[in-house]
C-alpha cells in the first residue's frame, strides 16, 4: 500500500482492487441474502427480523462517516482496509453462534445492508472517493466503476450459488447447520478480499485545507444527498427481506431462491457492463441514463408486488437487476462530479450517511409484510419512482447553470 504519483503504477494495481471487488461480493452477497433466511429458520419472526436491520444499517452509517473523513488524511486504501477488517470478524461470529445477541453482533460487523443487489460487494466506504482520486476524468471514472459493477456481479453469482447448494448440504448438516458451514466459506473468501487492498497504490492527493469541506463542495453534496435519501427510504422498506419475501410469497425453498438471485446478479453483470462500453460517452448525458434506470427499477417493484406467478416475478426481477446494472457506474461518477478533490472522501462518506440513515426505513418492512405482503414493494417502488425524478431535476439544474457559466465566460 504504497503512495504513488505514477498513473502508470496505479493502474496495474487496480487488478488487486477487482480481485478484492470479486471476493468481497462472493461473501457478502452471500450473507446478505442468507441472513433474514437464516433467521427464520432459527424461529425469528417478520417484525422482529425487520428490527434487527436497525442497528446494522445505523452502525454502517456511522462507519460510512468515520471512513471516509479518516480517507482524506491517511488515504482512501487504508480506509478500504479497515472497512474490510471488520466483516472479517463479523463472519467469524457468524460461523461460531446461534446466539441472537452473538448473531446480531455479527451481522453488525460484516456491514450486511438492506440490499442484495449485485454491485453489493463492489461498494464500501472510501471506495467512490479511491476512484475519484486516482481517476480525474469522468469518463475513466466510469469505466473503471463499470470494470467493477461487471466482477462484483458475477462473483455475486458464485455466493448466490452458496445459497442454491443449502438445499443439497442439508442432509448431512441439517438446515441451520448448513448455513454455519457456508458461514466459514465466506470468512475464508472475505481474508482474500482484505489481503488483496494491502498491494493497492494511490495517487497523491492535494492536502486538506478545510476542516470539512468547501463550500462549493458541500452545495453540490445537498444536491446528490436528497433524492438519494429517497432512494435509500425505498430500499430499505421493499429489500432488507426480499429473499425471505420470495420464499414465503410463492412458497419455495431456499436454494430456488438462491436460483432466483443468481439470474438477477448475471442480469446486473450483463447491464454494467453494457453501460460501460456503449453509454460512457460524452455524448450521451448521464443523468438521464442514471434518472430513467432508477425509474424503472420502481416500477419494476411495484409490478413484481402484484403479480402471483413465480416464473413472472423471477423474469420482471432479472429485468430490474439489468436496469440496475446500467445505471451504477454512471450514478458512482455523477455522485463526485461536483466535489473538490481534496473533499472526496469527506464527501463520499456523508452521502453513504445519508443513504445508509435512510435505510433504517428497514425496520417498517417486517410490519409491512406481516401486514400485507404485497407492501413494501409497493411502498418502496413508488418512492424509488419519486426519487429518480428529483434525482434529475437537481443534478440537471446543476448542469444548466454549469453550461451557462461556461458560457458566459467564454463571451468574455
Amino acid at each position: 500500500m504504497v503512495f504513488s504519483d505514477s498513473q502508470q503504477s496505479i493502474d496495474a494495481t487496480f487488478k488487486f482492487l477487482l480481485i478484492s471487488r470479486s471476493a468481497r461480493s462472493i461473501s457478502l452477497i452471500f450473507v446478505t441474502l442468507a441472513f433474514s433466511l437464516y433467521l427464520h429458520i432459527l424461529g425469528f419472526g417478520l417484525v422482529f427480523i425487520g428490527l434487527v436491520y436497525l442497528p446494522i444499517v445505523v452502525f454502517n452509517m456511522l462507519l460510512s462517516l468515520v471512513l471516509g473523513i479518516l480517507g482524506d488524511r491517511i488515504g482512501y486504501s487504508r480506509a478500504l482496509i479497515i472497512g474490510d477488517i471488520l466483516p472479517v470478524f463479523g463472519l467469524a461470529g457468524l460461523s461460531l453462534s446461534t446466539n441472537i445477541a452473538i448473531v446480531a453482533v455479527s451481522a453488525v460487523a460484516t456491514g450486511i445492508t438492506g440490499t442484495a443487489g449485485g454491485a453489493r460487494g463492489a461498494f464500501s466506504p472510501g471506495l467512490t472517493a479511491f476512484i475519484a482520486s486516482n481517476w480525474p476524468d469522468e469518463v475513466s471514472r466510469v469505466n473503471m466503476l463499470a470494470r467493477m459493477s461487471v466482477v462484483a456481479s458475477l462473483s455475486a453469482i458464485v455466493g448466490s450459488f452458496l445459497l442454491l447448494t443449502h438445499g443439497y448440504l442439508t442432509p448431512y448438516f441439517g438446515s441451520v447447520g448448513t448455513f454455519h458451514v457456508l458461514f466459514v466459506a465466506s470468512f475464508f473468501v472475505m481474508l482474500i478480499s482484505l489481503v488483496s487492498l494491502l498491494f493497492l497504490k494511490e495517487r497523491r492527493r492535494p492536502r486538506k485545507t478545510s476542516r470539512v469541506m468547501k463550500r462549493e463542495s458541500f452545495s453540490y453534496l445537498l444536491r446528490v444527498m436528497l433524492p438519494n435519501i429517497m432512494n435509500g427510504s425505498a430500499i430499505g422498506i421493499a429489500l432488507p427481506l426480499l429473499p425471505l419475501w420470495f420464499e414465503l410469497r410463492y412458497s419455495i425453498s431456499v436454494s430456488t431462491v438462491g436460483e432466483i438471485f443468481t439470474l438477477a446478479y448475471a442480469a446486473t453483470a450483463a447491464g454494467s457492463y453494457l453501460s460501460g462500453k456503449y453509454l460512457n460517452s460524452a455524448r450521451i448525458s448521464a443523468i438521464r441514463v442514471s434518472s430513467v434506470t432508477r425509474f424503472f427499477q420502481g416500477g419494476i417493484l411495484v409490478a413484481i408486488a402484484l403479480i402471483p406467478f413465480l416464473p413472472a416475478a423471477f423474469i420482471l426481477y432479472a429485468a430490474r437487476s439489468a436496469v440496475a446494472g446500467a445505471g451504477i457506474p454512471m450514478r458512482g461518477a455523477i455522485s463526485i462530479r461536483g466535489i473538490g478533490d481534496e473533499d472526496y472522501g469527506t464527501a463520499s462518506s456523508l452521502q453513504g450517511v445519508a443513504t445508509r440513515g435512510s435505510q433504517t426505513t428497514s425496520g417498517l418492512s417486517g410490519y409491512l409484510m406481516d401486514a400485507s405482503f404485497q407492501s413494501p414493494l409497493i411502498v418502496g417502488g413508488i418512492i424509488q419512482i419519486g426519487s429518480s425524478i428529483v434525482y434529475y431535476r437537481a443534478i440537471r439544474n446543476w448542469e444548466k447553470r454549469r453550461e451557462s457559466s461556461a458560457g458566459e465566460s467564454q463571451e468574455s
